[in-house]
């Protein structure tokens, strides 16, 4: 009997995408990641494709043969509000229980996300703090006003109080009997993961400041994806896509550089690509990217598409080396200091997370690397750790210090690791939500409250190395970075040439 996918209309990352959702199955996972340009995405639990006739015809074709496919969600106007659709996981994460206390998280689960106005739902019970069955969480995201609105719409528990405080300064408006908190896509991201990991259900609400901004948007993109392409359109995305392949770009940066530049072509359509001049680039990013308040992030993004296919493309009448990017913010890294870092590594009483942590630091981590590290990865002889495919696909060694041996020693000896060194309870690479509630954990036993990362210990790792007088060339090493830019922003949090500094007030007589 085949598998059933069935396929959703859903908007993710401010497009509408073509959701394949299904009962979790090897082979046809393997099956739905042959239709080209298929993404999973960690948000919705599914693969999902740019929703066009074109990508609909691709998965038909593709999967036709291996699973009866679903499309009576696509006739319906509003599919996300009235249809709860089986969302595919790894069999691990479905039932298992994590070995650790529940806390935030970075990576946002069953999140429904809805762009709307604010307006208040008269007909929702309030929420009472008894036992019951747990009703969904409402967020609604006010960046105007730099607020993050909580409201529970079923019953809820104490602990969950407890965690929104955890996030700095939290007040509750009786008369709405909703939650305030200080607004940002680190809290907003984290609290989401937490009550998904609690079973619950997170509604994502956006506060929309300028609806009628956000009609123009919707009705001019809709009028562009309307155009029809030429072939030579659809042959420079083909020499796109076989560029992105050959250079082993991710999938998520594939899809991202193929579908702006899809919708660059339809923008200029019918007008040829070789036809477009620099003059007209630069008014599309004005009149449609500028003028429609769209980031910079998303600028920067479509910048990257058109400069690649120009520059492979070999014709044409624009110089891609005259595209200017966007001028983007840049924040220094959050660190924390060295007696910080030793009461989190400290906090911990639990061997494998204690190890976990030390590890990132001691070898400044990315958090998707410390999940991948396998044992023939860690060499006893030379005293190194293989860091595999890091950032960029780059691969590395790092040292490893004799006292986090040791503590390696003693965890596998307790352990027994047969593959990760990290692995979950039934086996299998750990998961990087896991790594963050361990993290979480530990800020909240050592009494640190800050907004941060796991990242921050990879931050603090090298900036310590820096204030410690090690030359910036070799920090660019360990740490994987291309250049030494990168690195370089380390310089500017550490306090080796700070300490040395003479304020001018010293030299004055004020009392």
């Amino acid at each position: 009997m085949k598998k059933k996918v069935s396929l959703v209309r859903i908007l993710h990352r401010d497009k509408q995408r073509l959701a394949m959702y299904f009962d979790y199955d090897e082979n046809l996972k393997s099956k739905v990641k042959t239709v080209p340009g298929a993404v999973y995405s960690s948000t919705h639990r599914c693969f999902y494709v740019d929703d066009s006739e074109e990508n609909l015809k691709m998965i038909l074709k593709c999967l036709r043969d291996f699973a009866d496919i679903d499309i009576s969600a696509l006739t319906k106007k509003n599919v996300g509000d009235d249809i709860n659709p089986v969302s595919w996981k790894e069999p691990v994460q479905e039932k298992k229980k994590v070995d650790i206390p529940p806390a935030a998280g970075t990576v946002k689960k069953e999140i429904q996300q809805h762009v709307e106005a604010d307006r208040p739902d008269e007909s929702i019970p309030d929420a009472l703090p008894v036992e019951g069955e747990s009703g969904p969480v409402e967020f609604r995201i006010s960046e105007r006003e730099g607020l993050l609105v909580i409201k529970f719409l079923g019953h809820y528990k104490p602990e969950w109080i407890k965690e929104l405080r955890s996030f700095g300064r939290c007040s509750y408006d009786k008369i709405r009997k909703e939650w305030l908190l200080t607004w940002s896509k680190l809290t907003t991201d984290s609290l989401a993961d937490y009550f998904a990991g609690q079973g619950v259900k997170v509604n994502v609400r956006k506060q929309v400041v300028n609806e009628g901004l956000v009609a123009e948007r919707k009705e001019t993109g809709d009028e562009i994806r309307s155009k029809a392409l030429s072939s030579a359109a659809f042959e420079g995305l083909e020499l796109l896509a076989l560029y992105l392949d050959e250079n082993r770009y991710s999938p998520r940066t594939r899809q991202s550089y193929l579908s702006m530049l899809e919708f660059f072509f339809r923008y200029f359509s019918p007008v040829e690509p070789e036809e477009i001049s620099e003059g007209e680039i630069s008014k599309f990013l004005h009149d449609f990217i500028i003028r429609l308040g769209y980031s910079p992030t998303y600028q920067n993004q479509m910048v990257s598409a058109i400069k690649i296919y120009y520059s492979i493309a070999g014709k044409g009448r624009v110089d891609p080396d005259v595209l200017e990017r966007p001028r983007r913010r840049r924040a220094l890294p959050k660190v924390f200091s060295k007696e910080e870092v030793s009461s989190i590594l400290n906090s911990s009483g639990n061997l494998k997370h204690k190890l976990l942590l030390w590890i990132i630091y001691s070898c400044g981590l990315r958090r998707s690397e410390v999940t991948n590290i396998k044992l023939p990865d860690l060499d006893r002889e030379r005293n190194i750790l293989h860091i595999r495919e890091g950032k960029g696909m780059v691969d590395r060694f790092v040292p490893v210090p004799d006292k986090v041996w040791v503590k390696i020693d003693e965890y596998i000896s307790a352990y027994k690791p047969r593959t990760y060194l990290f692995e979950g309870q039934s086996g299998g690479r750990y998961s990087s939500e896991s790594v963050y509630r361990v993290f979480k954990e530990a800020l909240i036993k050592a009494g640190i409250n800050k907004e941060v990362g796991v990242h921050s210990l990879r931050h603090s790792y090298a900036t310590h190395l820096h204030e410690n007088g090690l030359d910036i060339r070799y920090i660019q090493e360990l740490l994987g970075h291309k250049s030494t830019r990168t690195t370089e922003i380390y310089t500017h949090v550490s306090r080796r040439n700070l300490i040395a500094v003479r304020s001018p007030i010293d030299d004055l007589d004020v009392k």
